[in-house]
């Protein structure tokens, strides 16, 4: 098994290329989830494996397969890249091995279903925590904010710095991804008459068409602030030509709810899966 650095980016896009072709992965979204983050990428003729380790939301250290990709020809390969991402994954100390998206910046929220990696990680001990929807929101969405709330596109130095900090302050966990949302220009931010930032809505950070973080404080929700910052995003997306934003995961009535008043229909089902490790 070799070990593959950012160097080999193209060898990466050309396998992916011919084993999973729908995916239309860039060699920039493959960049930020494989190597924006301590991992390793683990490489044989026949597959690919990512993995990285750090914090999830409950302070344990995990293990994250970021990519999993085989050639067709050759299924058992699966096995013996979890196996290596496993190792690795021990000696590092990380308590559990996670499929999909427990720590940024992930390709895939969880393992999609009927994926061969579904069934063969149950064969291995993995087992099924929560399953979720995706939802794609028609790119026509649109939804004016409430009297005294306005949305802008984050990109004047002032208003990044605010943003920052509202993140740093409210929303810690998102930090990186709202960062990177900023970089990208693809962070719109809901400001109330006073100029506080009391929501954000950002998306294309991991994956083109992909909505979040979308965020707004506690004592302004349920006010149409969330379908506005959404209603911005689709305008950014149906600019682009995309014809869906996608909010790759959908878990809860309330956020079934939110997406579903949009006009969003499913369009993938995931399940989250872990192997503990200790």
């Amino acid at each position: 098994m070799e070990h593959w650095g950012p160097e080999r980016i193209d060898d990466i896009v050309a396998h992916l290329a011919v084993t999973m072709p729908a995916e239309d992965l860039t060699a920039d979204e493959i960049l930020t989830a494989c190597y924006d983050r301590p991992g390793v990428v683990l490489a044989e003729p026949a597959g690919i494996v990512a993995v990285g380790v750090g914090r999830s939301l409950d302070g344990e250290l995990v293990a994250t397969v970021r990519l999993l990709s085989v050639s067709p020809e050759d299924p058992d390969v699966i096995h013996r890249l979890l196996t290596d991402a496993e190792q690795w994954a021990r000696e590092r100390d990380a308590r559990r091995v996670e499929l999909g998206g427990a720590l940024p910046f992930f390709l895939w929220p969880g393992v999609e279903v009927g994926s061969p990696l579904l069934a063969a990680a149950a064969t291995r001990g993995y087992l099924e925590v929560e399953g979720f929807e995706a939802h794609g929101v028609p790119n026509s969405f649109r939804a004016e904010p409430p009297v005294g709330i306005e949305i802008r596109r984050a990109v004047s130095d002032e208003q990044v710095t605010a943003v920052q900090l509202a993140a740093a302050a409210r929303w810690p966990w998102w930090s990186d991804e709202i960062a990177r949302a900023l970089d990208h220009g693809t962070c719109h931010v809901a400001l109330d008459p006073d100029e506080t930032v009391i929501g954000v809505g950002c998306h294309s950070i991991t994956r083109a068409t992909w909505v979040g973080p979308l965020l707004v404080v506690d004592t302004h929700r349920r006010r149409g602030i969330g379908h506005a910052l959404l209603g911005a995003i689709c305008r950014d997306l149906m600019i682009a030509d995309f014809p869906i934003a996608e909010v790759p995961r959908v878990d809860g009535e309330a956020m079934e709810a939110f997406v579903r008043a949009a006009g969003a229909r499913p369009v993938r089902a995931y399940r989250r899966l872990v192997l503990e490790l200790r």
